[in-house]
């Protein structure tokens, strides 16, 4: 089975890295992607697992695949705590990472897990 159809697996610590870390390999993970489409997936995974360590005390795991034959490219970052996420509005300083995500993605969610939860988001990428 090709790596693409296994899917990507990165764990990662609670540490100012991760973010850098993850975004590398989301993007060597993808491939050739249209700029907009490959900065666009860069910058949610960088917002998500920025949240993971602002917000946890562990680190977590950042997963990629395509989703379908339809050019829906998938990531979810998943996390060890049971706390939901905030999504702020406009006035708050800072914590906007999910309003980011949502208007970056075509679809986004939360969902829960028996360890904690799963952040996801899908974005479409024409031409794959």
């Amino acid at each position: 089975m090709n790596a693409r159809a296994e899917g990507l697996r990165l764990p990662f610590d609670s540490d100012r890295e991760a973010p850098r870390k993850a975004r590398y390999a989301v993007a060597s993970f993808f491939g050739q992607l249209d700029d907009l489409v490959a900065n666009t997936i860069s910058l949610a995974v960088s917002e998500l697992v920025t949240n993971v360590i602002a917000h946890t005390d562990s680190g977590g795991e950042v997963r990629a695949w395509d989703a379908n034959s339809h050019g829906r490219l998938r990531i979810e970052v998943e996390d060890y705590s049971p706390i939901p996420p905030i999504v702020h509005g406009e006035i708050d300083i800072g914590g906007r990472g999910l309003l980011l995500v949502d208007k970056l993605a075509d679809a986004w969610g939360v969902e829960q897990t028996s360890a904690g939860k799963v952040l996801w988001a899908e974005f479409v990428s024409l031409g794959r």
